[in-house]
């Protein structure tokens, strides 16, 4: 059997398989991956274990749930657009005064405090990502706010 057939015979599998695991974006890219996952499975499969249907679901699912995260992480660091007006009248380098500030504001910061304000904002990422990111609650990172915020209010008020 040549792989398109197999492909368009099992094309249904996938998306019932993508759907079970809640995948809405970049569907495109978790069909390619289902895809692949299925010409892997066509070209390991051994007849004498059993059938193929069982096994290509299987290796398919397992394909795509070990892609969710990898996706996960690479839409949290990574911003893509073709889009150049959304950047017009933005200044590509920082003013030497705002790359000073930051730069007092970061060394102000001690533990995750330092750590919230380099995800945040340095990096641009929401709280909801950094508690991803770092593998915590959004309480958490929600308490590294405070307390970094706590920690710039001190700095500055003692330097006025």
């Amino acid at each position: 059997m040549l792989f398109e057939q197999l492909a368009q015979q099992y094309n249904p599998m996938i998306h019932r398989i993508m759907n079970k695991l809640h995948i809405y974006k970049n569907k495109e890219d978790f069909h390619q991956v289902g895809l692949i996952a299925l010409w892997e499975a066509h070209t390991r499969f051994d007849a004498s274990k059993g059938d193929f249907a069982p096994y290509a679901y299987s290796y398919i699912q397992g394909r795509l749930k070990n892609a969710l995260p990898k996706d996960a992480t690479f839409s949290d660091e990574t911003v893509l657009t073709g889009q150049s007006e959304l950047f017009e009248g933005v200044d590509p380098e920082p003013t030497p005064e705002s790359a000073a500030l930051v730069q007092l504001c970061r060394e102000g910061l001690d533990g995750r405090a330092g750590e919230w304000f380099r995800l945040s904002v340095i990096k641009g990422l929401s709280n909801p990502d950094i508690a991803r990111k770092c593998g915590v609650t959004p309480a958490a990172v929600r308490k590294w706010q405070q307390a970094a915020i706590k920690q710039l209010q001190e700095e500055f008020r003692g330097s006025e």
